[in-house]
């Protein structure tokens, strides 16, 4: 029997990424924006990157607004990680009506519930039946 997990993984809503982002491609940008030139943005950026680290290796965490907090954190074994919780509003900003403007996979499966997972997975996969 299969699980609901796996249908949700094959039918369910996802985002198509297109390449990731260059530094030198968001520098041009945001200098566009900015008035800023291309290397004072690189600049910036990286010393943004700089003191992320500088104050969560003295165990503070940093909120730059718009962005988001970085907080250290150390698992079991010691090995520190830094965690981003992305700033609410960003968040808001991006379900805001038709900001998104990627490609979104099986945008007809939005919403579905388990018995609609179930009716797809069940009729391409008769021999598995999902297990709800």
């Amino acid at each position: 029997m299969a699980r609901i997990v796996q249908a949700v993984n094959q039918y369910g809503p996802k985002i198509e990424y297109n390449p990731m982002a260059r530094l030198d491609q968001v520098a041009d940008w945001m200098a566009m924006r900015t008035g800023l030139n291309k290397s004072e943005v690189i600049m910036v950026l990286q010393e943004i990157n700089e003191a992320i680290l500088f104050f969560n290796t003295q165990g503070i965490p940093i909120k730059l607004p718009g962005v988001g907090i970085f907080r250290p954190s150390v698992d079991r074994q010691g090995t520190f990680k830094i965690n981003l919780r992305a700033d609410s509003d960003l968040k808001r900003r991006i379900n805001n009506g038709n900001a998104f403007t990627g490609v979104l996979l099986n945008k007809d499966c939005i919403g579905l519930d388990d018995a609609g997972y179930k009716t797809l997975w069940d009729a391409d996969h008769p021999t598995d039946p999902l297990e709800i």
